[in-house]
Protein backbone atom coordinates (compact mmCIF):
# COMPACT_ATOMS: atom_id res chain seq x y z
CA UNK A 1 0.00 0.00 0.00
CA UNK A 2 1.01 3.41 -0.67
CA UNK A 3 2.08 5.60 1.58
CA UNK A 4 3.29 9.52 2.00
CA UNK A 5 6.50 10.07 4.42
CA UNK A 6 8.22 12.91 5.50
CA UNK A 7 11.80 13.65 5.29
CA UNK A 8 15.01 15.34 5.97
CA UNK A 9 18.35 14.54 5.78
CA UNK A 10 21.25 16.42 8.46
CA UNK A 11 24.45 16.60 6.49
CA UNK A 12 28.23 15.84 6.85
CA UNK A 13 27.64 14.17 10.75
CA UNK A 14 30.52 12.30 12.68
CA UNK A 15 28.86 8.47 12.55
CA UNK A 16 30.46 7.52 16.18
CA UNK A 17 29.09 11.32 17.49
CA UNK A 18 25.78 10.58 16.38
CA UNK A 19 25.86 6.49 17.58
CA UNK A 20 26.31 8.10 20.92
CA UNK A 21 23.90 10.76 20.92
CA UNK A 22 21.06 8.25 19.33
CA UNK A 23 21.98 6.05 22.20
CA UNK A 24 21.19 9.02 24.87
CA UNK A 25 17.97 10.07 23.32
CA UNK A 26 16.66 6.84 23.84
CA UNK A 27 16.36 5.35 20.49
CA UNK A 28 16.50 1.97 19.56
CA UNK A 29 19.72 0.48 17.21
CA UNK A 30 18.15 -2.09 14.39
CA UNK A 31 21.79 -2.61 13.35
CA UNK A 32 23.84 -2.11 10.88
CA UNK A 33 23.32 -2.78 6.83
CA UNK A 34 25.10 -3.13 4.11
CA UNK A 35 23.42 -2.62 1.20
CA UNK A 36 23.30 -3.75 -2.44
CA UNK A 37 20.89 -1.56 -4.57
CA UNK A 38 19.85 -1.62 -8.43
CA UNK A 39 17.89 1.45 -9.26
CA UNK A 40 15.56 1.60 -12.79
CA UNK A 41 14.11 4.17 -14.45
CA UNK A 42 10.27 4.80 -14.93
CA UNK A 43 8.99 4.88 -18.51
CA UNK A 44 8.59 8.74 -19.42
CA UNK A 45 5.61 10.30 -18.70
CA UNK A 46 5.42 11.28 -22.34
CA UNK A 47 5.54 8.00 -23.63
CA UNK A 48 3.14 6.17 -20.84
CA UNK A 49 0.88 8.90 -22.08
CA UNK A 50 1.04 8.22 -25.46
CA UNK A 51 0.31 4.75 -24.38
CA UNK A 52 -2.84 5.07 -22.18
CA UNK A 53 -3.72 7.45 -25.27
CA UNK A 54 -4.28 4.84 -28.04
CA UNK A 55 -5.01 1.95 -25.75
CA UNK A 56 -7.75 3.76 -24.16
CA UNK A 57 -9.14 3.53 -27.67
CA UNK A 58 -9.72 0.09 -27.49
CA UNK A 59 -12.95 -1.63 -27.94
CA UNK A 60 -11.86 -3.86 -25.09
CA UNK A 61 -13.70 -2.80 -21.43
CA UNK A 62 -11.21 -4.52 -19.52
CA UNK A 63 -8.11 -2.48 -21.34
CA UNK A 64 -9.85 0.49 -21.28
CA UNK A 65 -10.24 0.38 -16.98
CA UNK A 66 -6.57 -0.40 -16.77
CA UNK A 67 -5.75 2.44 -18.48
CA UNK A 68 -8.02 4.68 -16.72
CA UNK A 69 -6.28 3.51 -13.68
CA UNK A 70 -2.73 4.38 -15.24
CA UNK A 71 -4.62 7.88 -16.09
CA UNK A 72 -4.84 8.45 -12.64
CA UNK A 73 -0.89 8.04 -11.79
CA UNK A 74 -0.32 9.93 -14.65
CA UNK A 75 -2.34 12.62 -13.83
CA UNK A 76 -1.01 12.63 -10.28
CA UNK A 77 2.64 12.70 -11.62
CA UNK A 78 1.74 15.54 -14.19
CA UNK A 79 0.42 17.37 -11.90
CA UNK A 80 3.31 17.70 -9.67
CA UNK A 81 5.73 18.57 -12.66
CA UNK A 82 3.97 21.08 -14.86
CA UNK A 83 3.85 24.77 -13.94
CA UNK A 84 1.09 26.34 -12.52
CA UNK A 85 0.56 28.60 -15.54
CA UNK A 86 0.57 25.38 -17.57
CA UNK A 87 -2.08 23.77 -15.62
CA UNK A 88 -4.46 26.76 -15.18
CA UNK A 89 -4.10 27.07 -19.08
CA UNK A 90 -5.30 23.62 -18.91
CA UNK A 91 -7.67 23.82 -16.62
CA UNK A 92 -9.51 27.23 -18.15
CA UNK A 93 -9.42 25.36 -21.37
CA UNK A 94 -11.79 21.98 -20.49
CA UNK A 95 -13.44 23.85 -17.37
CA UNK A 96 -11.40 21.68 -15.10
CA UNK A 97 -11.46 22.10 -11.51
CA UNK A 98 -8.42 20.43 -12.01
CA UNK A 99 -6.56 18.22 -14.22
CA UNK A 100 -7.61 15.32 -12.50
CA UNK A 101 -11.17 15.92 -12.81
CA UNK A 102 -10.97 14.97 -16.38
CA UNK A 103 -11.42 11.09 -14.75
CA UNK A 104 -14.80 11.68 -13.89
CA UNK A 105 -15.59 12.42 -17.50
CA UNK A 106 -17.23 9.53 -19.91
CA UNK A 107 -14.10 7.61 -21.81
CA UNK A 108 -14.94 9.63 -25.18
CA UNK A 109 -14.25 13.09 -23.66
CA UNK A 110 -11.26 11.87 -21.99
CA UNK A 111 -9.94 11.01 -25.14
CA UNK A 112 -10.68 13.78 -26.71
CA UNK A 113 -8.97 15.96 -23.74
CA UNK A 114 -5.77 13.56 -24.49
CA UNK A 115 -6.04 13.68 -28.15
CA UNK A 116 -5.72 17.81 -27.60
CA UNK A 117 -2.52 18.90 -29.08
CA UNK A 118 -2.29 21.22 -26.18
CA UNK A 119 -2.51 18.55 -23.58
CA UNK A 120 -0.07 16.20 -26.08
CA UNK A 121 2.37 19.87 -26.28
CA UNK A 122 2.56 20.45 -22.52
CA UNK A 123 3.06 15.80 -21.66
CA UNK A 124 5.71 16.34 -24.50
CA UNK A 125 8.04 18.51 -22.03
CA UNK A 126 8.74 15.82 -19.79
CA UNK A 127 10.81 12.85 -20.10
CA UNK A 128 12.60 10.79 -17.27
CA UNK A 129 11.29 11.96 -14.34
CA UNK A 130 14.59 12.33 -11.96
CA UNK A 131 11.69 12.37 -8.97
CA UNK A 132 10.32 8.93 -9.61
CA UNK A 133 11.77 5.79 -9.70
CA UNK A 134 12.14 2.15 -8.95
CA UNK A 135 14.43 1.10 -6.42
CA UNK A 136 15.64 -3.10 -5.70
CA UNK A 137 17.69 -3.42 -2.17
CA UNK A 138 19.22 -5.58 -0.37
CA UNK A 139 19.96 -4.71 3.16
CA UNK A 140 22.10 -7.79 4.45
CA UNK A 141 19.89 -10.84 4.18
CA UNK A 142 16.25 -8.86 3.77
CA UNK A 143 15.23 -7.60 -0.29
CA UNK A 144 12.88 -5.13 -1.37
CA UNK A 145 11.20 -3.74 -4.29
CA UNK A 146 10.30 0.07 -3.83
CA UNK A 147 8.18 2.43 -5.74
CA UNK A 148 9.46 5.59 -4.80
CA UNK A 149 7.63 9.06 -6.35
CA UNK A 150 9.30 12.40 -4.46
CA UNK A 151 6.03 14.99 -4.54
CA UNK A 152 8.19 18.81 -5.28
CA UNK A 153 5.18 21.05 -5.04
CA UNK A 154 4.57 20.78 -0.99
CA UNK A 155 4.82 23.61 1.48
CA UNK A 156 6.76 23.15 3.75
CA UNK A 157 11.49 22.16 3.71
CA UNK A 158 10.42 18.95 4.43
CA UNK A 159 10.28 16.42 1.62
CA UNK A 160 7.29 14.72 0.70
CA UNK A 161 7.73 10.85 -0.93
CA UNK A 162 5.19 8.44 -1.72
CA UNK A 163 6.79 5.24 -1.84
CA UNK A 164 5.15 1.61 -1.73
CA UNK A 165 7.27 -1.25 -1.19
CA UNK A 166 7.21 -5.17 -1.27
CA UNK A 167 9.35 -7.64 0.22
CA UNK A 168 10.94 -10.10 -2.74
CA UNK A 169 12.74 -13.61 -2.11
CA UNK A 170 15.88 -12.90 -4.33
CA UNK A 171 18.23 -9.33 -5.43
CA UNK A 172 19.14 -11.35 -8.91
CA UNK A 173 15.54 -13.37 -9.53
CA UNK A 174 13.95 -9.75 -9.28
CA UNK A 175 16.24 -7.98 -11.66
CA UNK A 176 15.74 -10.39 -14.32
CA UNK A 177 11.98 -10.62 -13.51
CA UNK A 178 12.22 -6.65 -14.46
CA UNK A 179 14.55 -7.23 -17.48
CA UNK A 180 12.29 -9.48 -18.84
CA UNK A 181 9.29 -6.92 -18.71
CA UNK A 182 11.94 -4.66 -20.31
CA UNK A 183 12.40 -2.37 -17.11
CA UNK A 184 16.20 -2.48 -17.29
CA UNK A 185 18.49 -1.25 -14.38
CA UNK A 186 20.00 1.79 -14.75
CA UNK A 187 22.85 1.40 -12.19
CA UNK A 188 24.13 -0.61 -9.05
CA UNK A 189 24.93 0.93 -5.91
CA UNK A 190 26.11 0.37 -2.39
CA UNK A 191 25.74 2.10 0.83
CA UNK A 192 25.82 1.37 4.30
CA UNK A 193 23.07 2.10 6.61
CA UNK A 194 23.04 2.33 10.64
CA UNK A 195 19.50 2.19 11.76
CA UNK A 196 17.53 3.13 14.58
CA UNK A 197 14.17 4.32 15.42
CA UNK A 198 12.87 6.56 17.78
CA UNK A 199 8.92 6.65 18.88
CA UNK A 200 7.66 6.28 15.18
CA UNK A 201 10.41 7.93 13.06
CA UNK A 202 13.10 6.21 11.29
CA UNK A 203 16.58 7.05 12.10
CA UNK A 204 19.06 6.37 9.15
CA UNK A 205 22.98 7.15 9.46
CA UNK A 206 23.85 6.65 5.43
CA UNK A 207 27.39 6.19 4.69
CA UNK A 208 27.95 6.52 0.68
CA UNK A 209 30.29 6.58 -2.18
CA UNK A 210 32.26 9.63 -2.05
CA UNK A 211 29.38 11.58 0.37
CA UNK A 212 29.92 12.94 3.64
CA UNK A 213 27.51 10.71 6.00
CA UNK A 214 24.04 12.28 6.72
CA UNK A 215 21.45 11.08 8.88
CA UNK A 216 17.98 10.88 7.21
CA UNK A 217 15.12 11.47 9.52
CA UNK A 218 11.69 9.83 8.26
CA UNK A 219 8.29 9.85 9.67
CA UNK A 220 4.66 10.87 9.14
CA UNK A 221 4.39 13.21 12.07
CA UNK A 222 6.73 16.20 11.71
CA UNK A 223 6.85 17.24 15.54
CA UNK A 224 8.75 14.24 16.16
CA UNK A 225 10.95 14.65 13.37
CA UNK A 226 11.35 18.29 14.78
CA UNK A 227 11.99 17.07 18.81
CA UNK A 228 14.88 14.63 17.37
CA UNK A 229 16.31 16.81 15.79
CA UNK A 230 16.06 19.28 18.83
CA UNK A 231 17.57 16.33 21.31
CA UNK A 232 20.54 15.42 18.55
CA UNK A 233 21.68 18.91 18.77
CA UNK A 234 22.87 18.89 15.37
CA UNK A 235 22.25 23.14 14.97
CA UNK A 236 25.25 23.67 13.39
CA UNK A 237 24.56 20.97 10.81
CA UNK A 238 22.98 21.92 7.43
CA UNK A 239 19.14 20.43 7.55
CA UNK A 240 17.95 20.03 3.98
CA UNK A 241 14.57 18.10 2.03
CA UNK A 242 17.37 16.79 -0.73
CA UNK A 243 17.13 13.14 -2.28
CA UNK A 244 20.91 11.88 -2.15
CA UNK A 245 21.01 12.46 -6.64
CA UNK A 246 20.48 15.96 -5.66
CA UNK A 247 23.57 15.49 -2.99
CA UNK A 248 25.65 14.58 -5.29
CA UNK A 249 25.19 16.97 -7.63
CA UNK A 250 26.31 19.52 -4.84
CA UNK A 251 29.59 17.83 -5.52
CA UNK A 252 29.49 17.85 -9.28
CA UNK A 253 28.51 14.17 -9.49
CA UNK A 254 25.75 13.05 -12.03
CA UNK A 255 24.88 9.38 -10.37
CA UNK A 256 22.39 9.19 -13.86
CA UNK A 257 25.77 8.32 -15.77
CA UNK A 258 27.45 6.18 -13.42
CA UNK A 259 26.58 2.68 -14.31
CA UNK A 260 27.87 1.54 -10.50
CA UNK A 261 28.39 3.43 -7.34
CA UNK A 262 30.40 1.29 -4.93
CA UNK A 263 32.99 1.62 -2.53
Amino acid sequence: MSKIEKEIKILDVDVELMKTKLEEIGAEYKGKKDQKIYVYDVPTLYYRYLEIRKLLKSKSSIIINANIKKLEVLLLEYQDLASEDDLSFIEKHFHLKSVEEILKRNTKEIIEFLDNSIVEKSFEKFMINENKWLRLRQSNHKVTLTSKHILEKNKTNIQNVLETEIEVSSLEEANLLLESLGITKRSYQEKIRYSYTYKSAEIEIDIWPLLRPYIEIECEDESIMNEIVELLNVKDKEIVSLNTEQLYKRIHIDVHSMSELKF
